[in-house]
């Protein structure tokens, strides 16, 4: 693990971080073991208690399955040196709520180069509506995208409907959103899965047409890429309430 001194470096980061109840901040260590994180974490996943977070992996902290897809990112980090940036994924939050945010991870460097740890934050995505006062171009194509996200929408039909050009259109999304339009229209559908998948009895092929994919396996890839675990696994932890 790093040691102390590391540890005292990053006191002023972890003070700012518990000042943003929406992020989810962390340091891991070389072997992906918690020695920082933020009380938003804490709040979620150890009754605000940070102590019973460090130097635990993923594996002793979430559900296995989102463990894996956690663990999984960190390797990628910690092995290659690979960034994770703006990943569209399932959070599970106390009494077993979903909900989507946006990670991101980057390695912590020695002096001499060498990976030493892995940091990253995780954004909730429960933006309010009114957030696109200002943006009065994006606001028709946004409540078609609202009403609309179970059909088969193409993005470039979506920036006409604002008047924009693809490239006007995915700059300003992201800039309001900090999400692309593709990620924000997965992210639609994907709410709609979830709750369905709690609150129903209905078959994953059913579910995948009323939420706009085009067939049960082009729904559960995405949701097993974004979710980290496929909708009948998802499904039957939402039962168990965990």
């Amino acid at each position: 693990m790093m040691g102390a001194g590391k540890l005292m470096d990053y006191s002023v980061i972890e003070a700012l971080f518990d000042a943003l109840p929406e992020v989810v901040f962390f340091i891991k260590d070389a072997m992906g073991c918690y020695v920082v994180v933020n009380r938003t974490l804490a709040d979620r996943c150890a009754g605000g208690d940070k102590a019973k977070l460090i130097g635990k992996r993923p594996g002793e902290v979430y559900p296995a399955a989102l463990a894996a897809s956690y663990t999984r990112q960190d390797e990628m980090v910690l092995r290659l040196g690979k960034k994770v940036e703006q990943q569209l994924e399932l959070h599970l939050y106390p009494g077993a709520k979903a909900g989507w945010c946006l990670t991101t991870k980057y390695p912590i460097r020695d002096e001499d180069g060498h990976i030493m740890g892995v940091t990253g934050i995780s954004r909730d995505l429960n933006a309010p509506s009114d957030k696109a006062s200002g943006f009065a171009e994006l606001a028709a194509a946004l409540k078609m995208m609202r009403a609309r996200y179970t059909e088969g929408l193409r993005i470039d039909d979506i920036a006409k409907k604002a008047g924009l050009s693809v490239y006007q259109f995915e700059q300003r999304v992201q800039k309001l959103f900090q999400m692309s339009p593709l990620q924000m229209l997965h992210k639609l559908r994907l709410d709609e899965a979830t709750r369905l998948l709690r609150e129903t009895d209905l078959a994953l092929g059913e579910i995948a047409l009323q939420t706009g994919w085009c067939d049960q396996s082009a729904f559960t890839r995405h949701f097993s890429r974004y979710a980290g675990l496929a909708p009948g696994k998802f499904r039957a932890m939402a039962r168990e309430g965990r």
